[in-house]
């Protein structure tokens, strides 16, 4: 059985996690995260007490991990995640040595055997590809949506804004009518309306050009809504599907509610659903904004240009743009290399 909870560990980690939360600003995700890190640690050094740390503690706790299969695909843990468990074990004991009763026993230096070896670590934060959608595979799963339907609908507007905005789709479900202005070709995140975007920035994203059957679509979409639905400015801009009894007796969804969606689980899946149709790779919502950032780093003429395309993205700065979303593909880097040859 695992052992009794110390509490002064206990009293401590709450303190250190509400120091995360307040003065580190975190969300709650992140901090269930880290949390989840310190209490592994914990059950494998049996509980015992802070104040009793000692360097052999977190060399123990390394190779324990290294020799730790994952239960589910039944190979050892990937380094990623091993460094992903690490490095809030190295912040914590960091903090932890400051600590008044604390920081007589632990060193800062301390935290640094939290880690993995040098070249573990490399591997774990090297860049994984990123494929996206090309744009004509975009349009092609989009125009591949079917109609027949106010749910269908729905779905080829959720698609459009997308290809039209690369907007999170985390942000994409708080969205409200009021939110959007297709007329002057913009969707306003608004987080004092509770729309969800990354650390709560105001962002107001015009429409990237090229996609005229989206906007179109789009535009019916609100249109349907305001006039034919009678839905107002803070009613969902895309609402969840309403279940009720069909014709055969089962259930099936009859319509629209007033609601709107608690997760991007549906998002998801009306993506992933239209690529399939075509018979390209699933790409997930978040490869709208790669697509939109390959194609300002491939056409933008000017710094000027492909900063719009940044900022039109949520971004503060380019270097985010470049770095997390303009990874070139293989087959265009080889283009660019060798065009000269």
């Amino acid at each position: 059985m695992p052992k009794k909870r110390n509490e002064a560990n206990e009293r401590i980690k709450r303190r250190y996690l509400e120091y995360r939360k307040f003065a580190g600003q975190l969300g709650e995700a992140s901090l269930d995260k880290e949390a989840a890190a310190i209490e592994r640690f914990d059950l494998w050094n049996g509980r015992k007490d802070y104040r009793r740390f000692h360097i052999e503690q977190a060399m123990g706790f390394r190779n324990h991990l290294e020799a730790e299969v994952n239960p589910r695909t039944g190979k050892p843990l990937g380094r990623s995640t091993r460094d992903g468990i690490m490095k809030p074990l190295q912040q914590f004991f960091v903090w932890l040595s400051g600590q008044d009763g604390y920081r007589s026993r632990i060193r800062a230096s301390d935290s640094a055997y939290f880690s993995l070896s040098k070249r573990d670590t490399a591997i774990a934060r090297a860049a994984n590809p990123r494929p996206a959608p090309s744009r004509e595979q975009a349009v092609a799963a989009f125009t591949a949506i079917p109609t027949a339907n106010d749910t269908d609908r729905r779905d080829q507007a959720v698609f459009a804004l997308l290809l039209l905005t690369g907007i999170r789709d985390g942000a994409l479900i708080g969205l409200r009518l009021k939110h959007i202005d297709t007329a002057e070709q913009w969707v306003l995140q608004n987080p004092k309306d509770d729309v969800q975007t990354k650390f709560g920035k105001t962002i107001r994203t015009y429409f990237f050009p090229g996609f005229p059957e989206a906007e179109a679509a789009l535009g019916d979409w609100i249109a349907y809504q305001r006039q034919t639905l009678l839905r107002g400015d803070d009613d969902p801009l895309f609402p969840k599907t309403q279940v009720g009894v069909g014709a055969a007796g089962g259930f099936e969804a009859v319509g629209l509610t007033r609601e709107f969606w608690s997760s991007a689980a549906t998002v998801r899946k009306i993506v992933n659903d239209a690529f399939k149709r075509v018979g390209v790779p699933s790409f997930g919502p978040h490869r709208f904004r790669h697509m939109h950032a390959r194609h300002a780093m491939r056409e933008g003429t000017t710094v000027e240009e492909f900063w719009a395309a940044s900022q039109n993205l949520g971004h503060s700065s380019m270097l985010t743009t470049l770095g997390s979303y303009g990874q070139l593909p293989e087959e265009r880097r080889r283009e660019i290399i060798l065009r000269n040859s």
